[in-house]
């Protein structure tokens, strides 16, 4: 059986809008992007968050880095992410 290496945007922001699991867990994974600097980041551990504007209007989602627990990491801030801007995804290519 193949290994899947990519995903699709739509599929990713479902997976992305999930923020608690049935077992009462976060929803915890891997993402890779640019930055509005340029800048390529990968975060191993990150969950999703709300941001202080529409996230719709403004394409983006907010990704908080954290532990394995699922804790936020006390030196790292609330990251806006804008969906055009997501290159992997749980190591999985992101596609149109």
């Amino acid at each position: 059986m193949q290994k899947v290496t990519h995903i699709r945007r739509n599929l990713m922001l479902k997976e992305m809008s999930i923020r608690w699991l049935p077992n009462g867990k976060r929803n915890i994974f891997s993402i890779k992007f640019v930055d509005k600097e340029g800048k390529l980041r990968f975060f191993p551990q990150v969950f999703a968050t709300g941001l202080s504007y529409s996230v719709k209007d403004s394409r983006q989602r907010g990704v908080q880095p954290c532990d394995c627990k699922g804790n936020p990491d006390p030196n790292t801030h609330i990251y806006p992410v804008g969906i055009d801007r997501i290159v992997k995804f749980n190591n999985m290519e992101v596609i149109l």
